[in-house]
């Protein structure tokens, strides 16, 4: 075969390891996102009472099938001020959340925006530890394809 149709397929296994380093990028920031909260959870001395003042809904499908899931937005007040937490890692099927539910937000006094709702920390802590694999698995494979790339580029251009 031509050698120009080795430096296409090289250009478009570039392109393909590109999209998927990319993806590991957003799957290790949000293990890093809720890391950062996680990490800080001894710092979270003080407490207040927030409830879901919107329910996000989400669009998701496979195949066959196209289905809405949800994800709840607390609320809550800390320092005279008003916050809100999205929690978009706590996705459920559509009708899982209700608004006005009450749930406990632990919070830094310092930095009240770095919270943990009591009732989703392990779910948090589930959804750090996936990302974290996921990371790593399809960040290996990124690794892999672009050494498999610079060694067929090096092959053609030697011989």
């Amino acid at each position: 075969m031509d050698s120009s149709f080795y430096f296409v397929s090289a250009g478009i296994s570039l392109v393909i390891n590109l999209l998927i380093a990319f993806v590991a990028w957003t799957f290790f920031s949000r293990y890093k996102r809720l890391g950062t909260a996680l990490n800080r959870a001894h710092e979270m001395t003080q407490t207040a009472t927030g409830s879901i003042s919107e329910v996000v809904t989400v669009t998701r499908r496979n195949r066959s099938f196209r289905w809405k899931n949800e994800y709840p937005v607390i609320t809550y007040a800390a320092n005279g001020k008003q916050y809100m937490v999205h929690m978009d890692w706590a996705e459920k099927r559509r009708g899982h959340y209700k608004l006005g539910g009450s749930y406990k937000v632990c919070y830094v006094p310092a930095d009240p925006g770095c919270c943990v709702v009591e009732e989703f920390r392990k779910a948090m802590q589930k959804t750090r530890t996936q990302s974290l694999i996921w990371a790593v698995v399809l960040g290996l494979v990124a690794l892999n394809m672009l050494f498999g790339i610079v060694l067929q580029t090096i092959q053609l251009m030697m011989g």
